[in-house]
């Protein structure tokens, strides 16, 4: 009987080259995997539900409709909207759950998928796409509902709509690039899953996402301060007809952006070894 023979070696040994080759070799390898766990849980999300995909956006629809009452009804007052309100709060709520499905997107696959990490050798990047399909199948729907609504309120699109998908995508890469690199650090401490929740919820209320940013005071200049100010602002006009108006920042962030990818992709390569070492013990 002839007995396997493994060398192993020092990670020092890798160069940074090379880690991020074996990156996308992972990436290529693993996505016929990613794809059908993304089946997989796709029909267990829905199976046995009456609803159905409604549930993909019935949380947006409900937080929406609150605020659409709440300021029909003058218990809220919110400022002059250039597109009509209805409209405003749900591209902005609807991006916004987005944006939470991206920053939790590799956790809650790892979390999700504990069983075969522990017992199956395979590319741990399969995590990282089976949450991008999923994400982007829910994105989908999401995104049918903001169409149904600019139909009926009429609101007609321009040149600047083809800006639209490119900054929604670098804004979806930023974000699940944070949850990638968090990633590790989040299966070793259960807090990091349950505070981002908490802490994108606060700021959603310090971003112009169902109300315009003020004109003067604190707020404005706590909004000016806040990336995201720009980027649900510009995603907004870009949707409904109107111009970007912070692409001098839009352009910084997008190679920002590109470059902490590429570091939160080397990052959890090296550290999903050692994480399922430590699940497994």
């Amino acid at each position: 009987m002839i007995l396997e023979k493994r060398v192993y070696k020092s990670s020092g040994s890798y160069s940074l080259p090379k880690i991020f080759l074996e990156c996308l070799k992972g990436y290529k390898e693993s996505f016929y995997l990613a794809k059908q766990l993304a089946k997989r849980d796709l029909r267990a999300q829905y199976r046995q539900s009456i609803l159905g995909i409604f549930w993909a956006f019935a949380p947006v629809l409900l937080s929406a409709s609150i605020w659409i009452f709440l300021n029909l009804t003058g218990t809220v007052k919110v400022s002059e909207t250039k597109i009509p309100y209805p409209l405003f709060v749900v591209i902005g709520t609807t991006l916004w759950s987005v944006f939470v499905e991206c920053l939790l997107m590799s956790i809650s696959s790892v979390n999700a998928n504990k069983s075969i990490i522990t017992k199956i050798n395979f590319h741990k990047e399969a995590l990282v796409s089976l949450g991008i399909i999923k994400l982007f199948f829910n994105l989908l729907i999401k995104m049918g509902l903001i169409i149904a609504l600019m139909l009926v309120f009429q609101v007609s699109l321009s040149l600047s709509v083809l800006w639209f998908v490119p900054l929604l995508v670098i804004s979806m890469l930023a974000l699940m690039s944070i949850g990638v690199f968090l990633t590790p650090l989040a299966i070793l401490y259960h807090d990091i899953t349950r505070v981002i929740p908490v802490i994108m919820q606060v700021l959603m209320y310090l971003t112009p996402v169902v109300y315009n940013s003020p004109k003067e005071g604190f707020m404005k200049t706590f909004m000016a301060l806040n990336p995201m100010t720009y980027i649900i602002t510009d995603l907004r006009n870009t949707l409904t007809g109107y111009p970007i108006e912070h692409g001098g920042f839009l352009l910084i962030f997008g190679f920002c952006t590109i470059l902490f990818s590429l570091f939160a992709m080397v990052v959890y390569r090296v550290s999903m070894p050692i994480i399922t070492e430590r699940m497994s013990s």
